[in-house]
């Protein structure tokens, strides 16, 4: 129809179809935790959800910051300063990210003092992370002008896996 009989045509697609393969994008969530920026795939976060209620737990890995109640469910806080070997940040963790491990029955999560978002990144701008720095990472890439870890959590839980029975694979491309 026209414009003339009171509906406006539709837009038209004038993207040229091209050879080349799309861009690999990753969707990963950012947080800050001990005052650095970490992101994480998307894949692995099961949810974000607020701390309250943590309690210590006496004798526990000093990485363990304590446990939470997650709706009738025990979860375990982990402090990545800790577990990472990097200072520990001027703010308090205010949330929690849940972790998805593909075992319903294993309940952890990571502190965070802030959460920033969810971003599409091209696979391509992250760049391997040095094995003299910080062995955690898989990668580091900059947003909007700050320097972004992107966590491998194989690595991150490295001691704790096989005490847990789990075995990491990376997550599905998401």
């Amino acid at each position: 129809m026209s414009e003339a009989s009171g509906h406006a045509l539709p837009p038209l697609d004038l993207a040229w179809e091209s050879d080349e393969a799309p861009e690999e994008l990753r969707r990963l969530i950012l947080f800050q935790a001990c005052d650095e920026w970490f992101a994480l795939p998307i894949a692995w976060v099961r949810e974000i959800q607020p701390l309250e209620g943590v309690t210590r737990v006496p004798n526990a890995p000093p990485e363990v910051l304590g446990i939470m109640n997650l709706r009738g469910r025990i979860l375990t806080l982990f402090d990545l300063a800790t577990g990472l070997g990097i200072p520990p940040g001027t703010r308090p963790p205010t949330h929690a990210v849940v972790l998805d491990f593909s075992d319903p029955d294993l309940h952890i999560a990571l502190a965070a003092q802030r959460i920033a978002q969810v971003r599409e990144v091209p696979a391509a701008t992250v760049e391997a992370a040095a094995r003299d720095g910080v062995g955690a990472l898989e990668g580091i890439l900059g947003l909007d002008g700050r320097v972004v870890g992107l966590l491998d959590l194989g690595r991150v839980f490295a001691r704790h896996l096989p005490e847990w029975g789990v075995t990491i694979e990376p997550p599905a491309a998401g």
